[in-house]
């Protein structure tokens, strides 16, 4: 099966249970706790692998924990293609109740509303990532993912970092590339990404203060990163895992 299909199974499997598991209205309409379930951010130095890291947290806490619904990585692809097909955007807000969409409405009116013409494109991917949120169990990779959900108090937010000459070999060895055009590479990526964050978001994505995790991943394998912000999500105290025997 292709890796598309497979992370487009993961998605309404998700939202199938997030479905379930919706309040139903009785007399008066519930309050919403707005989000019951944990959920990661992973904001990354372009060059790090923020979504292989994502993809391990996502795997070891499916594998270690007995946790419904199962957790999901989101990155920038899949991200995208939810934002731009209506039937899983549609799908997904019903996974809300009507208080929780009136409240992320008006929270989109004021906090997008002053922004340029340029933002309203990313507005309804911003959407997407704050239900997504809402809902936990989630690890959303880029995106302005900190910037959107930086009020919520189930967040876990991470960065991932690492020297210069470590990203450079590392993209010359996935891209086969010279390391004048890897430098190039991250150098754009980088302002690219962050004037964006910066000049329409208001968001500086270098500020440390910004994450509750700052992580060199020059320093560490792929699965001990997993490893830390699994462990950074316990000692939060937002996330009570049962281990499976």
């Amino acid at each position: 099966m292709k890796t598309s299909n497979v992370k487009e199974r993961q998605i309404y499997k998700q939202i199938e249970y997030w479905q379930r598991q919706k309040p139903q209205p009785v007399a008066a309409e519930p309050v919403d706790k707005e989000n019951q379930f944990p959920f990661i951010t992973i904001s990354r130095e372009y060059g790090c692998g923020g979504y292989e890291v994502a993809e391990v947290v996502v795997s070891q806490l499916n594998h270690e924990y007995k946790q419904h619904p199962i957790w999901g990585a989101y990155d920038k692809q899949i991200l995208d293609r939810i934002s731009q097909d209506m039937g899983i955007t549609q799908a997904l807000a019903e996974t809300l109740t009507g208080s929780a969409r009136r409240k992320m409405t008006e929270l989109f009116q004021t906090s997008f509303s002053k922004f340029p013409p340029q933002v309203a494109v990313y507005r309804k991917l911003a959407e997407v990532v704050r239900m997504l949120a809402i809902n936990g169990h989630v690890v959303i990779v880029g995106r302005a993912g900190n910037a959107i959900t930086r009020d919520m108090p189930y967040g876990m937010h991470v960065r991932v970092v690492a020297p210069m000459e470590w990203k450079i070999n590392r993209l010359v060895q996935l891209n086969n590339i010279s390391k004048k055009d890897a430098k190039e590479l991250i150098n754009t990526k980088t302002e690219d990404r962050e004037g964006f964050l910066r000049e329409f978001v208001n968001f500086d994505p270098r500020n440390s203060h910004n994450y509750d995790l700052v992580i060199n991943n020059s320093d560490y394998s792929i699965e001990n990163t997993a490893m830390l912000i699994i462990e950074a999500l316990k000692l939060k105290g937002i996330f009570n895992p049962v281990s499976i025997a």
